[in-house]
Formats: C-alpha cells, sequence, structure tokens
C-alpha cells in the first residue's frame, strides 16, 4: 500500500533524473533494485518505470498491486542497441547504408539501357525513359508506407519484406515482352527499394546517440549521394557487353545475395519493439508462474508507448497525414524539400543529360566510357565525406558551449559553403562541355558538384532532424517525397531541354536556378534559431537534447 502511495503522491520526476538520453537507468550496477521506483505521467495515471529485472522483482513481491508498470532499458542492458559492441553497430551501419549504394544502381542503372530497350520495343526515348522515372516514383510513394509499417512492425521486416520485392521483380524486367511490363515492374520495384530510404536514417538513429553519430551519418550520407552516380559506372560496360537483359539478371543476383545476409545477419534496433518484446517476455513470465493477479500482469506495457493502444489505422493516419501539413505550412521542411528536391532532379537529369555531353555527338564515348565519366560525382562526394569531421567537431563544440544541449543551426556550417558549390560547378561544367575541350576538364566539375550535394544534402536533413527530433520522421517523409517526385519528373525532359538550348545554355540554367537556393544555409545557420520558435512543432524541443528511446 506504501507503494501505491508513493506511487500517487511523489512529485512525478523526468525521465532523464533516473534514465539517460538512450532510456538506460542511472542506477549503478548492484543499486537496480526495486526500492528505487520512478513516477511517469501517462494522461492523469502515474506509472512506475523499470528495467526488466526490476518489473519482474516487484510484481512478485506485490503481486496485488496493479499500479501500471513500463519496462525500460537497464543502464548495462545488452538488448539496448546503443550498448551492442561497436564493431557489430558499424557492421549494421554499413550495410543498411550499402543497401542504399544498391537500391541507387537499380534505379540509376536502368539509363544506360534505355536506348537499347528504346529500340527493342521500338518506343521513343521519352517513353523509354518512364522506367527510370517510376522507379524514383516508387522512391517517393514507398516511404510513406513502409515508415509507419517500420515504427509498427519494427525495422528487420521492412527491411526484409521490400527488398524481396526488389529481388524477385528483376525476373519480369529481365523477361519483358513489352515496355508495358518494364514500366509497371520499374515502379513496383522502387517501392520495394526505396526501404533504405525510409529506414537507414532510423537505423543510425537506433545505434548511435546523437552527439555520437557524425560519423555513421557520413557514411549514410555517402551512400545516399555516392550512389545515383555509381550506377552508370557500373551499369554501361554490364549493357555494352552483355545487352540490357543482363543487366537485370546482374542486379538479381546482386540483390539476391544481399537479401540472403539481410535475412541471416540483420538484427531489429529499432527500441520500441525491442521494449515491446521486454514487456511481452516480463508479462508470460508472470503469467506462467501464476503468483501474480491478471490485473498486474495486463498493466505492464512497454516506456515508449506506455498504457497506449495503438492500430494499424491510427498508425498510418499520423503518418499520412502530418508529413503533407509539414509540407505546407513548416518553413523549414518546404525549404528543405524544395532544395533536396531540386538537386536529386539535378543528379537524375544528369543520367540522360551525360550521354548527350560524353555520347555520340559530343565526345563520342562508348556506353561503358561515358558511365565511366560518373566517376567524378562519385570522387567529390568521398572527398566531402573526408571533410565530413571538421563539421562534426565544429558541431560538438558548439554543443559543448550550449552546455550539452543541441544546436541544429551549427549542421549547417559546412554547408553554407558547400552550397555555392553547385552553382560554380554547374557553370564549369556548363562551359567546358564542347567537344573541343578535353574531356577531363568537366569531368572536374563534376567532382565539385558532387562534393557540393553531398555537403548540402547531409547538412540539410540533420537540421531537419535535429530541429523536429520528434516529429523528424514526419518531417523527413514530406522532404523525401517531394525529392522522388522532383527527381522523377527532371530525367522526362533533360532530352527536350538539352536539345533545344544546347549542353551549354541548359547546364547554365540549372547553375542560375541553384543559385536562388544557396541563401538558405546562410539563412538557417544564423537566424534558424528564430525560425523554430516560430514552429508549434520544433518550439515544443527548443532547448532540449531529446534522444530518448524511440
Amino acid at each position: 500500500m506504501a507503494d501505491i502511495q508513493h506511487a500517487h503522491h511523489v512529485r512525478p520526476r523526468s525521465t532523464d533524473e533516473k534514465h539517460d538520453d538512450s532510456g538506460k537507468t542511472s542506477l549503478s550496477p548492484g543499486d537496480e533494485s526495486p526500492a528505487r521506483l520512478e513516477t511517469a505521467a501517462v494522461g492523469d495515471e502515474l506509472g512506475l518505470l523499470l528495467n526488466e529485472e526490476e518489473t519482474l522483482a516487484r510484481a512478485r513481491a506485490h503481486p496485488d498491486d496493479a499500479t501500471p508498470m513500463f519496462v525500460t532499458f537497464a543502464l548495462h542492458d545488452t538488448d539496448n542497441p546503443r550498448n551492442w559492441p561497436k564493431w557489430k553497430k558499424w557492421y549494421i551501419t554499413c550495410f543498411a547504408s550499402f543497401l542504399n549504394v544498391i537500391t541507387c544502381l537499380c534505379a540509376g542503372g536502368y539509363s544506360s539501357a534505355s536506348s537499347e530497350i528504346a529500340d527493342a520495343f521500338s518506343v521513343s526515348a521519352e517513353v523509354a525513359t518512364l522506367g527510370l522515372s517510376m522507379y524514383i516514383l516508387g522512391f517517393a510513394l514507398g516511404p510513406m508506407i513502409l515508415a509507419p509499417l517500420s515504427e509498427y512492425f519494427g525495422r528487420s521486416p521492412v527491411y526484409i519484406g521490400s527488398w524481396f520485392i526488389l529481388v524477385i521483380f528483376q525476373i519480369p524486367l529481365a523477361l519483358a515482352p513489352n515496355i508495358g511490363t518494364i514500366i509497371v515492374c520499374r515502379l513496383i520495384q522502387g517501392f520495394g527499394g526505396s526501404a533504405p530510404l525510409s529506414n537507414t536514417g532510423g537505423t543510425v538513429s537506433d545505434l548511435w546517440e546523437r552527439n555520437e553519430s557524425g560519423n555513421a551519418m557520413m557514411v549514410y550520407g555517402a551512400s545516399s549521394t555516392f550512389g545515383p552516380p555509381f550506377a552508370l559506372v557500373l551499369s554501361g560496360y554490364i549493357v555494352q557487353n552483355k545487352g540490357w537483359h543482363w543487366l537485370f539478371w546482374i542486379f538479381m543476383i546482386i540483390t539476391g545475395g544481399l537479401w540472403v545476409i539481410m535475412v541471416l545477419t540483420l538484427p531489429e534496433t529499432r527500441h520500441s519493439i525491442i521494449l515491446e518484446k521486454k514487456a511481452k517476455r516480463v508479462r508470460k513470465t508472470l503469467a506462467k508462474e501464476g503468483a501474480v493477479s491478471p490485473a498486474v500482469v495486463e498493466n505492464i506495457s512497454d516506456a515508449h508507448n506506455k498504457a497506449d493502444k495503438r492500430s494499424i489505422h491510427s498508425l498510418f493516419a499520423i503518418n499520412l497525414t502530418r508529413p503533407i501539413r509539414f509540407l505546407f505550412t513548416e518553413p523549414i521542411t518546404i525549404f528543405a524539400a524544395a532544395y533536396n528536391g531540386f538537386i536529386y532532379g539535378i543528379v537524375y537529369l544528369f543520367n540522360e543529360a551525360f550521354p548527350l555531353v560524353f555520347g555520340p555527338g559530343g565526345h563520342d564515348f562508348s556506353t561503358g566510357e561515358w558511365g565511366l565519366v560518373f566517376l567524378g560525382l562519385c570522387v567529390g562526394t568521398v572527398l566531402a565525406a573526408a571533410c565530413h569531421p571538421l563539421q562534426e567537431r565544429y558541431y560538438l563544440k558548439r554543443v559543448a558551449a550550449n552546455g550539452g544541449k543541441g544546436v541544429p543551426e551549427a549542421r549547417m556550417y559546412q554547408a553554407r559553403f558547400g552550397a555555392f558549390l553547385i552553382p560554380i560547378s554547374l557553370f564549369w561544367f556548363a562551359w567546358t562541355s564542347y567537344p573541343s575541350i578535353p574531356w577531363i576538364v568537366p569531368v572536374i566539375a563534376s567532382a565539385f558538384f558532387g562534393a557540393g550535394i553531398y555537403i548540402v544534402i547531409l547538412g540539410v536533413l540533420n537540421y531537419v532532424v535535429d530541429s523536429y527530433q520528434t516529429y523528424s520522421a514526419s518531417a523527413l517523409a514530406g522532404v523525401i517525397l517531394i525529392r522522388n517526385l522532383v527527381g522523377a519528373g527532371f530525367p522526362l525532359f533533360a532530352g527536350q531541354m538539352y536539345g533545344k538550348l544546347g549542353n551549354e545554355w541548359a547546364s547554365t540554367l540549372l547553375a542560375f536556378l541553384s543559385i536562388l537556393f544557396a541563401p538558405i544555409p546562410i539563412w538557417w545557420f544564423y537566424r534558424g534559431e528564430q525560425l523554430r520558435l516560430k514552429s508549434p512543432w520544433a518550439r515544443e524541443h527548443f532547448g532540449k537534447d531529446e534522444d530518448k528511446p524511440h
């Protein structure tokens, strides 16, 4: 009875008084006893926030006390992904990021085969290009469905199930009897292949605390920007030597091999799913013992959902409506979506533009050779990633000066300069794309473009996550939606734009447009704090360093 009075009359303490940012109890080993109970508010009701062993001990000690108990992680809990060995965390981080590279390989690699597919089915180049655009459209739609599914069922089932779709639909593509089959299957493939877009960022967040996640985010960001241009480096020679059918067979071998490795080695990392399993394990143990009142067992739940009952309907309702609200009401999300959309639009537009500059009529490269020029973008991405520790050092310095609290604006430190690399590199590329100028000159320009997009994209995405914290998934879903819708549309008019304006003026137009976006990182760096204060969603987390189980 004393414990019940304690639970209902003591001042509700915050989780941080007993649990650190990742939800682990702050009690020292040996002091994790039910004598040290904590209250946690759930609506008008108070419950006890305990680790698994504490919950079992208290239930056995008070078999008729139905005070709600919420299971959380213990200090050195090996079930907590953030306590896993570093080698394991790095393996999962790199594997999930590599999935990003491969799904982009399947997306952009199609461009190497589009001309052969157009000839094989006697369709126009624009119709053949739909195979690329439909895949990117699947990229846009997939996260809207797969993101809530990953929250409900966990990361691992979504990775495995959606990636299987990507694998299996390589078969009808390789055996396609008409262009309609290719267009439909590519859309379905894009949906399945979008899982890394919605999952990998969450996986990184599951494994690493925010102030330790800099290098992991560097790898994730590199995979997102390295993947699309790297696709053409490999696919060009495959199509040239084996034909377009073999492109899809080889994609099936690569993606199928990864699927097998995924099934065998990729564990669940989402905290809420793991805590649910722990709470279920506690309830099952107590029910089996039969010494505790059923009411006590029923009032044991996980610390993430607490006593709330969730449903797929409510989960989808939130995830499908909130991103749209963010897109139309939140300036940070609006500008992040516009900037990311423009950048990715150019990246996929280059899939169609590079053959015009370096292929027949330009530098007269073969399919394999003009695919190799995309190495410029890849090299630029890698070099920019190598400079990311400087950005991370600056961010951590600002955090330390702010008493350990997050400083989202510090994420834009390098992006202020990276934003100007994009128009500079595009102007450079535009006016060195004449066949009379050595091919290496525009390739070097593309390397600076690759560096610029890496710096900007990683900075913008980090800024969105830090600004919205709890709501970052919804904000990012809106950003990804617009990004990939634009990415799907740009390749469709690349040929006409470069044909009518010429290679030089078409790229110059893109350079002028990119100048319009360059002030965004500067604006956020110097005035982002005021911008966040005006947002009801971002203001909720202002001055906090929220990094709890999710």
